[in-house]
């Protein structure tokens, strides 16, 4: 009897074994991916194989006979082009804010439509947004369009060339206010333009160059008023060319709000809004008879040459060689006016003042504190005197510096 339940448990376990075997196999990725590219290869080569094996092979049409199997496959392969065309060339449909201009197709960014289109479309970018709207040539942005951020609002409008801005363009802030109309090149505003503050009021109407100011320019303070006409070089006032001017030149160059200070024979003129005091002659020792402008003192801690900037004594250093002078000096009245002028003079403290008004923005200097000592270095450049203000010897960071004709 035990040896008849051995031989019936021996023939189960045989039956379980082969059915765990055969589950195995089918739950195997290795054998779906073989069978799965066997049925694909033989589901191919049979559609392909379009050679008619006999008269029941062909469909009758007039007086042709037409293989069955190569209609199928040409069926077949009508069903993929078209199906291909629509999720890569046709257009998508567009809802919400970038909704726009609806007789224009709307691409994919990433479409091969897009590199074959000439026209006017509407391109859709990553995230699900019209990115751009206009003409498109080569598959690059050509000619009119405009530029969108995500919320559908205008980056830019205007000329495109190479996706980029090329030619007479309008940038805009966030806020849909205008920044800047004018010339671009690359990107970058270039030639003549406008710029705006976000607030909408012109800051700066002429040249630029790369991105910057360059050239002939005029500024405008926070009212839009005309506060300074003449040359920029990369964003900044070229101030060295104050110097040697007539005060006329410089008042006809300068509308801003100015305060005049008279200690005889000196003079110093505060150009409030482009943070400049000019230092000038009464004229008396003139074979004109005019009061020029013999130096500047800049309220910057940044001084700017050939578009680069420099804020310590030893990148000035660099920049010109080791120092002419470097030591204490007296404070003479442009110096005077300057400390009082900085906003954070906590360092030296003020210069002690004595003034009367003379006018609106005339005062007479009737005294002023001349025993102040200030530390600067002084460097000459081409007959110009470069001096930089610093709190002491052991410190690099300047506060302010002053340029004059060297002698």
């Amino acid at each position: 009897m035990g040896e008849f339940f051995g031989t019936f448990l021996s023939a189960v376990q045989v039956r379980f074994l082969a059915l765990i075997a055969k589950v195995r196999v089918l739950v195997s990725p290795v054998w779906w991916k073989t069978h799965g590219t066997v049925s694909l290869r033989k589901f191919f080569s049979k559609m392909l194989d379009v050679r008619p094996r006999g008269r029941g092979d062909y469909y009758p049409v007039l007086r042709w006979l037409v293989s069955k199997r190569l209609a199928f496959a040409i069926v077949i392969a009508i069903g993929v082009v078209s199906i291909f065309y629509v999720l890569v060339f046709s257009p998508v449909a567009v809802t919400g804010k970038s909704a726009g201009n609806a007789s224009l197709p709307v691409y994919r960014y990433n479409s091969l439509a897009v590199r074959f289109f000439d026209g006017s479309c509407r391109v859709k970018a990553r995230g699900g947004y019209i990115a751009y709207e206009g003409a498109i040539q080569k598959g690059m942005a050509k000619g009119e369009g405009r530029l969108y951020d995500r919320d559908g609002d205008v980056v830019y409008e205007g000329a495109f060339d190479e996706n980029m801005y090329n030619g007479m363009g309008k940038l805009y802030y966030p806020n849909g206010n205008l920044k800047y109309e004018g010339g671009f090149i690359n990107n970058r505003m270039s030639g003549e333009g406008k710029l705006y503050a976000s607030s909408g009021a012109l800051r700066y109407e002429g040249e630029f160059l790369n991105g910057k100011k360059n050239g002939e320019g005029t500024l405008y303070n926070a009212s839009a008023n005309e506060v300074y006409h003449g040359n920029f070089v990369l964003d900044h006032i070229p101030y060295e060319e104050f110097v040697g001017k007539a005060s006329e030149d410089v008042s006809a160059m300068y509308l801003g709000q100015q305060n005049i200070y008279a200690a005889d024979p000196e003079f110093a003129i505060f150009m409030k809004e482009i943070d400049v005091i000019a230092a000038t002659t009464s004229g008396a020792d003139d074979l004109e008879g005019e009061s020029k402008i013999t130096g500047v003192t800049v309220l910057s801690d940044v001084f700017a040459n050939a578009g680069k900037s420099y804020a310590r004594i030893s990148e000035i250093s660099a920049l010109f060689g080791q120092p002419d002078y470097a030591g204490y000096t007296y404070c003479i009245l442009s110096d005077a006016v300057a400390l009082n002028a900085l906003p954070d003079t906590s360092r030296l403290g003020r210069v002690p003042m004595d003034t009367a008004g003379l006018f609106d923005g005339v005062y007479r200097v009737d005294g002023y504190d001349r025993n102040t000592e200030l530390y600067i270095y002084a460097y000459r450049s081409d007959d110009v005197l470069y001096t930089f203000y610093c709190g002491g010897p052991r410190e690099q960071e300047f506060f302010m510096y002053s340029m004059e004709v060297g002698e």
